[in-house]
């Protein structure tokens, strides 16, 4: 009977041990979309290009104009950045933001940022005059597609640009249409190249050939809309 027992208890421990070394299957990845950032560009070369977030840490990238990369392209986020994403989506709120917010200023560079949630999904389109969250959130998805070496926060001039342009920073008021105020301007033909900073603050282009650095920082100081006017700083060369 004590063998009989024994041999109960041994090939019950058998079983359980079994049981026990069975391993969970990881899960599959998770291929959908998390949150995605579209830019379209203006009259001058600010950056247009699709970012596609996926829950997975993929991003996928699609240049269209007036980037460096033209095409398409992905790349991996780390686990903390996919997770420090994750957290920044549902911190945001989107849904609480209409679906259009308005721009003075006409000739801005306007983005979409799309969040999805299984089957639906919510998106906002505007340009600078959009909630200081919303920027702040789109310069994070811009800053992690540069961490990964997508140049997509400069904006690139088409090869025919003409090498000999030259360029100088203009704050203008936030009332003011850019576009609209440099057409006043035919002799000299100022124009866009990007936007610089979520404020109205833009890089304009001219022709050294027509008019020199200083003769137009001198026709724009004082001028009504211009809030400041300045050179653009070289940079080093090591």
């Amino acid at each position: 009977m004590q063998i009989t027992l024994l041999s109960m208890f041994l090939s019950a421990t058998v079983l359980a041990s079994g049981s026990c070394s069975h391993k969970t299957k990881p899960s599959a990845p998770d291929h959908t979309a998390l949150v995605q950032l579209e830019t379209r560009g203006c009259r001058g070369y600010c950056p247009a290009f699709v970012l596609l977030f996926r829950n997975d840490g993929v991003l996928e990238y699609e240049g269209i104009r007036s980037v460096e990369k033209i095409g398409r392209d992905t790349v991996q986020l780390s686990e903390q950045e996919l997770r420090q994403l994750q957290v920044a989506v549902r911190a945001l709120g989107l849904r609480q933001y209409p679906e259009r917010i308005e721009s003075q200023v006409a000739d801005a560079p306007t983005s979409t940022i799309t969040v999805f949630d299984g089957n639906s999904q919510y998106g906002v389109t505007g340009s600078m005059d959009r909630p200081k969250s919303i920027l702040d959130f789109e310069l994070l998805l811009k800053n992690l597609a540069e961490s990964k070496g997508l140049r997509v926060v400069a904006g690139f001039e088409p090869l025919e640009q003409t090498s000999n342009q030259a360029e100088i920073t203009i704050m203008f008021s936030p009332e003011v249409n850019p576009g609209n105020f440099l057409m006043q301007f035919e002799e000299v033909k100022l124009q866009i190249v990007r936007r610089v900073s979520a404020e109205n603050n833009w890089l304009v282009g001219y022709n050294p050939s027509q008019i020199t650095e200083t003769q137009l920082l001198e026709m724009l100081k004082g001028m009504k809309g211009v809030q400041n006017a300045a050179p653009v700083l070289k940079k080093k060369q090591h």
